[in-house]
C-alpha cells in the first residue's frame, strides 16, 4: 500500500511538472528565430550570441528580389518562434508564405519599426534632380515592440501598416494561436510569386493555389510598374534601411526586446548583446567617413537603387542607377542613354553587383574613362554571423573609397 501511496504521488508530481513546461516554454538551445536577408540574420546573431542561432532563408547570392522559398524551407517557417523580415516591400514573395506558415510565431517586419529613419524611393534612374533630403525621418506608427498580439492587446487589423504582428498568445504554445490573415494579405498583388515555386507537400492548413493565372498576373503587374518589389514606388519608403548604421542599431534594439518578450529567461544576455553591437557599430562612423569625405562629389552610377540609405547617411549620393529593376535588362535605348551620361557628366565609376551579370556595366562605360567597381548590399561574399554586418558597412566604404579615387 505505502509503495503504492508513493507511486500515485510521483505520478501526479510528474504531471504538474509537464504542465508547468507546457504553460512556460523552455529553449534548451535558444528560441528558433528565422530571418531573410544576410544583414537582418547577422544583427539578429549578434544578439543572440550565446544564446542560439538565427537561421536564415535567402543566403549566399540569392537576391531578395522575385527570391522564391524552396520546399525544403517550409519548416523553418513553421517551427518558428519569431521571424525577423525587412517586408514586403522588399520581398513581396514571402508575405503569405510567413502569414500562413508562421502564424504561431511573432512576425516582426523592421520597416516600420519606431525609430527607423525612411527615406522615400528615387523614381526613375537618374538622382541628381532629386531632393536628397526627402524623407521621413523616424518611423512612429505605434509599431513598437509593446504592441504584440497578446490578450491585452487590441491591434485594429484593417490598418496595412499593421507590421508588428505577434502570433502568440502570451507565448503559450498549447493555446489556439489563430489569426485572420484575410485584412493582412494583400490579394492578387502578392500571390504570383507567393505562389510559384511553393509546392510543399504539407497538410491542408498550409496548402497553397498554383495557378498560372496568379502568376501570370503578378507579371503584368511588373510590367505595368516597372518595379523589382512587385510594389508601385511612387511614395513608398526605400526598404534597403540596413544600410543606414543607425537603421541597424535600431534594428538590434527591437529585436532585444522582442526576444526578451519570448525567452524572458535570457533578458539579460539580448540587451547586452544589443548594447556591444551598438557600440560597435558606432565605433566604425569615424572611420567610414574619413574613408569617403575625400571622394565626396565624384560622381557615380550604380547598379540598382539599393543603396540610398547608406549614401544618405555619409553624405556620398549617386547620379543614376543603370536599372530600376535589377532582373529586367535595360533596352538598347536605355543603355545608349546612360552610356551618353556617364561620358557627358564624367562619371568616375560605375558599380556593378555580385548578383548580377556584369556584362552590362561593361557596355555602359564603353568610349568613356570610368572605371569599374563592385557593391554588395547584402554581403554575398561575407561570412554569415555577427560581424557580417559591420563588415558590410565598411566594404561598402572601401569599394567606393577606392573606385572614386581621381
Amino acid at each position: 500500500m505505502q509503495n503504492a501511496r508513493k507511486f500515485r504521488l510521483a505520478l501526479a508530481a510528474s504531471t504538474v511538472l509537464a504542465g508547468s513546461a507546457l504553460s512556460a516554454p523552455a529553449f534548451a538551445d535558444g528560441p528558433n528565430i528565422v530571418t531573410t536577408i544576410k544583414p537582418v540574420h547577422s544583427i539578429a546573431a549578434a544578439v543572440m550570441e550565446g544564446v542560439g542561432t538565427p537561421h536564415i532563408l535567402i543566403d549566399g547570392a540569392a537576391s531578395p528580389h522575385g527570391f522564391a522559398l524552396k520546399p525544403s524551407q517550409a519548416f523553418l517557417l513553421e517551427g518558428a518562434d519569431v521571424v525577423f523580415w525587412v517586408g514586403p516591400e522588399l520581398t513581396s514573395s514571402l508575405e503569405k508564405p510567413i502569414s500562413s506558415m508562421a502564424d504561431k510565431a511573432a512576425r516582426v517586419e523592421l520597416l516600420d519599426l519606431e525609430g527607423i529613419e525612411q527615406l522615400k524611393w528615387r523614381e526613375g534612374d537618374q538622382f541628381d534632380s532629386h531632393d536628397h533630403g526627402d524623407h521621413d525621418d523616424h518611423r512612429h506608427d505605434d509599431h513598437g515592440h509593446d504592441d504584440h498580439a497578446h490578450d491585452d492587446h487590441d491591434h485594429d487589423h484593417d490598418k496595412t501598416a499593421e507590421k508588428h504582428d505577434h502570433g502568440h498568445d502570451d507565448h503559450d504554445h498549447d493555446k489556439d494561436h489563430a489569426h485572420d490573415h484575410d485584412k493582412h494579405e494583400h490579394e492578387e498583388e502578392h500571390a504570383a510569386h507567393d505562389d510559384h515555386g511553393h509546392d510543399h507537400d504539407h497538410d491542408k492548413e498550409h496548402a497553397h493555389d498554383h495557378d498560372e493565372h496568379a502568376h501570370e498576373e503578378e507579371h503584368a503587374k511588373h510590367d505595368d510598374h516597372g518595379h523589382d518589389h512587385g510594389h508601385d514606388h511612387a511614395g513608398g519608403n526605400d526598404p534597403h534601411i540596413w544600410l543606414n548604421p543607425e537603421n541597424g542599431i535600431a534594428i538590434a534594439n527591437a529585436m532585444a526586446t522582442t526576444l526578451s518578450e519570448v525567452d524572458p529567461a535570457n533578458t539579460d544576455t539580448y540587451k547586452a548583446n544589443a548594447k556591444a553591437f551598438s557600440e560597435k557599430v558606432s565605433g566604425l562612423e569615424a572611420e567610414i567617413s574619413a574613408k569617403l569625405e575625400p571622394v565626396k562629389g565624384q560622381k557615380f552610377i550604380v547598379f540598382h537603387d539599393a543603396y540610398h540609405h547608406f549614401e544618405h547617411h555619409y553624405g556620398i549620393e549617386a547620379s543614376g542607377a543603370i536599372t530600376v529593376t535589377p532582373e529586367a535588362l535595360a533596352s538598347a535605348e536605355q543603355v545608349a542613354e546612360i552610356q551618353s551620361r556617364v561620358r557627358d557628366q564624367n562619371v568616375v565609376c560605375v558599380f556593378q553587383e555580385p548578383q548580377f551579370d556584369s556584362k552590362l556595366v561593361n557596355v555602359v562605360i564603353e568610349g568613356s574613362d570610368a572605371k569599374v567597381g563592385v557593391l554588395d548590399p547584402l554581403g554575398t561574399e561575407l561570412a554569415n554571423g555577427p560581424d557580417l554586418y559591420p563588415a558590410l558597412l565598411t566594404s561598402l566604404a572601401d569599394s567606393l573609397a577606392d573606385c572614386l579615387k581621381s
